[in-house]
């Protein structure tokens, strides 16, 4: 019997252990670094890490890093997408939630963040402050002719000019006399004198709430002789001395604006110029009239942007306008790598070149590096769990990240 009794207790035993070697660890929670995030660009990119916690019947809890693993995705994609490897990429000014859902045997396990994307940066959003009507005013000489108005926006923020087409509301005081479309043509209806005036109108709604209004005049002057159109000037907006880039790598966008002798007297000609840079060692620019600042060996350089184009007579016309690289004001406007430490253990990440410096957990800290450089991160102590998935490699230490835009990486340590 004594012998029967112990052979049952073994068998309990027995089972209880494979029983407790048989459950797997549950995914419990989803933590998404870092909590906030912030955009200072269209196009700019953050990275957020899913750091998973398994809970065990009878084990402490664990924590990995899936962020490859989570399906992401944007509460509102016109302000910011995210892809499968929780890379962030700004569309417009807002803020969005980014989540990271996983199934678990539980059901499913969402953990978020909240990005906000603010054109400009430093200190705020980007602010329509003014709109401009190019040209101010223009003459029609026919019932029916169109003159074609373009509408510029004036920013708080870099990039501080932009076409506004197909953004604004567009007006007529007048409609009897000219009616103007929704792209900013205006086609002249009747005049029962020599000359008819009407105020055209372009208004849009800044972030603030307020309305923004820009007006031009439009004649109509039906018995008046129409002049022969040719292309008499080119306006490179912004003007010169009025762009600046501080970071090399950084972008610009140009407007060339053609004037012409007869209606429709102004037209948007960014797609059709030539463009040019004088030195192109300090910046390029591309047939979409965006530049990029290349290199300065001094505290400033500057080359001149110009955009030409043939006139119907044969002659060349072109505008030019100034793009200043000023690398030596970089300071915070250069990339910006931000570390975040995550897990149930502690650790410390330091970077060489000398600038990130963490300890502790669950906190983070920020430096900044040369645009395009190369910074290496090291992990200690021994519990280090691996990298978010823009460290390379992510699962040992060091790694290495690439500066060419702002980078988040997320340490785990267990």
């Amino acid at each position: 019997m004594i012998y029967r009794s112990v052979a049952i207790s073994t068998l309990i035993v027995v089972a209880m252990f494979f029983a407790s070697c048989a459950s797997s660890p549950t995914l419990g929670s989803i933590s998404v670094t870092p909590g906030t995030a912030s955009i200072g660009t269209v196009g700019g990119t953050a990275q957020f890490t899913a750091t998973g916690t398994y809970v065990r019947s009878g084990h402490p809890s664990t924590t990995q890093n899936i962020t490859s693993s989570v399906t992401w995705a944007s509460s509102s994609t016109d302000v910011a997408t995210v892809n499968s490897s929780g890379i962030a990429t700004a569309v417009a000014n807002g803020t969005t939630t980014i989540t990271a859902t996983m199934t678990s045997p539980t059901g499913g396990v969402v953990g978020s963040a909240s990005l906000t994307v603010a054109v400009g940066g430093q200190g705020g959003a980007r602010e329509l402050t003014a709109i401009t009507m190019i040209p101010a005013s223009q003459t029609l000489n026919a019932i029916g002719a169109s003159a074609q108005f373009i509408v510029i926006g004036t920013y708080s923020a870099a990039p501080t000019t932009e076409n506004l087409a197909g953004q604004v509301t567009w007006a007529s005081s007048a409609a009897d006399v000219a009616t103007i479309n929704s792209s900013g043509l205006a086609t002249a209806v009747a005049c029962a004198s020599s000359s008819c005036t009407t105020t055209i109108t372009a208004s849009a709604t800044s972030l603030s709430g307020s309305t923004i209004i820009g007006a031009a005049t439009l004649t109509v002057s039906p018995g008046s002789a129409t002049q022969q159109r040719t292309l008499s000037a080119i306006t490179i907006i912004p003007g010169a001395g009025t762009q600046t880039l501080e970071t090399l790598g950084e972008t610009a966008q140009f407007i060339a604006i053609g004037t012409y002798t007869a209606s429709p007297i102004t037209v948007d000609m960014t797609d059709t110029v030539t463009w040019a840079s004088t030195d192109v060692d300090i910046a390029t620019i591309d047939s979409s009239g965006l530049g990029t600042a290349v290199a300065c060996g001094g505290s400033s350089c500057v080359t001149t942007i110009t955009a030409s184009a043939q006139a119907q007579d044969g002659s060349l016309i072109v505008g030019a306008s100034n793009l200043t690289v000023n690398p030596g004001n970089g300071g915070t406007n250069l990339p910006s790598l931000s570390v975040y430490l995550v897990g149930a253990g502690t650790g410390t990440v330091t970077s060489s070149p000398p600038g990130i410096n963490c300890a502790g957990s669950g906190a983070g800290c920020t430096a900044y590096f040369p645009q395009g450089s190369s910074v290496t991160l090291t992990a200690t102590p021994g519990g280090f769990g691996g990298w978010s998935a823009n460290c390379t490699p992510d699962t040992a230490s060091p790694c290495t990240v690439t500066m060419n835009t702002n980078q988040t990486v997320g340490a785990i340590f267990n």
